[in-house]
């Protein structure tokens, strides 16, 4: 197999890896949003502390028990870490030909919804590295939240003398989006397809969104079907498994409810993609579904 067919081979298992990985990461964070809802800031704190200690144990053992995992904590944001980094190199003979002979087009996420070690034996240590960068990830989210607390405690000093204003340092890019200009355009035939917002979208408009910085706000026409497109982006690993606090956080668009300016939240975007979990790819879903399979290969 030479360097472009693995490199293929690789991008086919690593969607299987994203795709497991991301859904199980939303599960954790929405329910931790979800309970937010009903805990006071104290209870919350508490809460964060006592699923960073569960989360950092969890990973200790797996680490111990399995060290060709090793290098998974330097490498779990990486949505091709399996590419990037030694794990397929710490395998022996045996699993390396193991994940070169497998067809990925065989794989039954429902088979893996069931029982996810359903497929360790063809594809060795599988759901054992999907903990790993799920609970990497998961720690990871959990300190960012403790430290965005922490920020907002701090008292903001008073400073009596004029001072030069300094830019602020700011991402182009709050999605980690690697789409690029064909695929953007691609995708805006889709969105537009679909009627998802209020208004047709250019590739410039899109560009801008992920970009954090529209040119326009928007109003969702269906939040369920913003949260599809998104998520089905993340499971790609094409932005962020972070994209609902990236939507809430840089207010993005405008919720589907007419009779009031109300930005689409967390919360919004949570309970939307709690339900469409749940739903098959029929009619407009089915529609974006189509133009999601399709991106990558452009």
């Amino acid at each position: 197999m030479d360097g472009l067919e693995l490199k293929t081979k690789f991008d086919g298992l690593q969607e299987l890896f994203n795709r497991c990985i991301n859904h199980a990461f939303r599960v954790l964070t929405d329910r931790i949003t979800a309970k937010s809802a009903y805990l006071d800031c104290e209870q919350m704190r508490e809460l964060e502390k006592l699923e960073y200690i569960r989360t950092a144990d969890e990973l200790a053992q797996l680490y111990l028990r399995y060290s060709v995992l090793s290098n998974i904590r330097n490498f779990y944001s990486d949505p091709a870490f399996l590419w990037n980094s030694t794990l397929f190199e710490e395998l022996n003979s045996g699993e390396k030909k193991k994940y070169l002979a497998f067809s990925v087009v065989s794989f039954d996420y429902s088979r893996y919804e069931q029982a996810n070690t359903v497929y360790d034996a063809e594809l060795p240590y599988f759901s054992a590295v999907v903990k790993a960068v799920v609970l990497e990830r998961y720690a990871a989210y959990l300190q960012d939240r403790k430290s965005k607390v922490a920020a907002q405690k701090e008292p903001k000093e008073v400073v009596m003398t004029t001072k030069a204003v300094l830019p602020i340092a700011e991402t182009d890019n709050p999605f980690d989006s690697t789409l690029n200009d064909e695929q953007i355009a691609f995708l805006v035939e889709g969105i537009n397809d679909v009627k998802m917002f209020n208004v047709p979208l250019t590739p410039d408009d899109l560009t801008a969104i992920f970009a954090g910085k529209p040119h326009a706000i928007v109003r969702s026409n269906n939040n369920r079907l913003v949260a599809f497109f998104f998520a089905g982006l993340s499971d790609r690993g094409l932005i962020t498994p972070n994209w609902q606090s990236v939507i809430a956080n840089y207010k993005l668009f405008l919720s589907k409810d007419r009779s009031r300016d109300k930005y689409i939240n967390q919360s919004d975007l949570s309970t939307a993609t709690n339900y469409i979990r749940d739903i098959g790819a029929e009619g407009k879903y089915a529609t974006i579904e189509r133009y999601l399979k399709q991106v990558k290969k452009l």
